[in-house]
C-alpha cells in the first residue's frame, strides 16, 4: 500500500514537472515556478515515505530478531548446542587422554621389557661363561673359538634367543663329551 502511494507521488511529480515545461512553452510566468517546486515537494514526499518505510520495516525486523533471539526457546536451544559441543569436547579430550595413557603405558612396558633383557642377557652371559670354561678343555679348539665368538656376536647384538640357543648348544657339547 505505501509503494503504490509513493508511485503515485512520483508519478504526480513526473505529471507536474511536464505540465511545467507545457506552461513555460505557453509562457505563463508565475505558474512554473510554483508548479515545479510543487513537483520537487512531491518527489521529495515519495523518497522520504520510502525511505522512512525501509527503516521502519529494518526497525521491526531487528526489534524481532532481538525478541527470538533472547526467547526462553532459543536461549535453551543454545543452552543445548553449547552443551553437545562441550560434550563433544570431552569426548575427543578423553579419547586423546587415553591414548597419550596407553602410549606412555606401552613405552613404560617396553623399557621394563629392554631391562629385564639385559638383565636375562647378564645373567645368561655369567652361566654361558661357566659352561665354556667347564667345557673348554673338552671340545676342539676352533669349536671354542667359534662359540666364544657367537658369544661375542650375540652380546653385541643383544640377542637374548640366540644367547639361549648358544646355551642349548653348549649344554648339546658338554652332555655329548661327557657320553663320550
Amino acid at each position: 500500500m505505501i509503494i503504490k502511494i509513493a508511485l503515485s507521488l512520483l508519478l504526480l511529480s513526473f505529471a507536474l514537472f511536464v505540465s511545467d515545461e507545457i506552461l513555460l512553452t505557453l509562457g505563463i510566468s508565475k505558474a512554473p515556478e510554483l508548479v515545479t517546486q510543487c513537483g520537487l515537494f512531491f518527489l521529495f514526499l515519495a523518497f522520504l515515505l520510502l525511505v522512512g518505510t525501509g527503516l521502519v520495516l529494518m526497525v521491526d525486523q531487528i526489534i524481532k530478531s532481538l525478541i527470538r533471539y533472547f526467547s526462553a526457546h532459543e536461549r535453551i536451544h543454545r543452552r543445548l548446542l553449547f552443551i553437545e559441543a562441550k560434550q563433544l569436547q570431552l569426548k575427543q579430550l578423553f579419547f586423546f587422554k587415553a591414548q597419550q595413557v596407553n602410549y606412555f603405558h606401552e613405552h613404560h612396558k617396553k623399557r621394563l621389557r629392554v631391562q629385564d633383557d639385559r638383565r636375562q642377557i647378564k645373567a645368561l652371559l655369567v652361566i654361558i661363561d661357566k659352561d665354556l670354561q667347564h667345557i673348554r678343555n673338552r671340545i676342539p679348539k676352533n669349536d671354542y673359538l667359534s662359540l666364544i665368538h657367537s658369544r661375542k656376536q650375540f652380546y653385541n647384538d643383544q640377542n637374548l634367543n640366540g644367547l639361549l640357543e648358544l646355551q642349548e648348544l653348549i649344554a648339546h657339547h658338554a652332555s655329548h663329551n661327557e657320553s663320550s
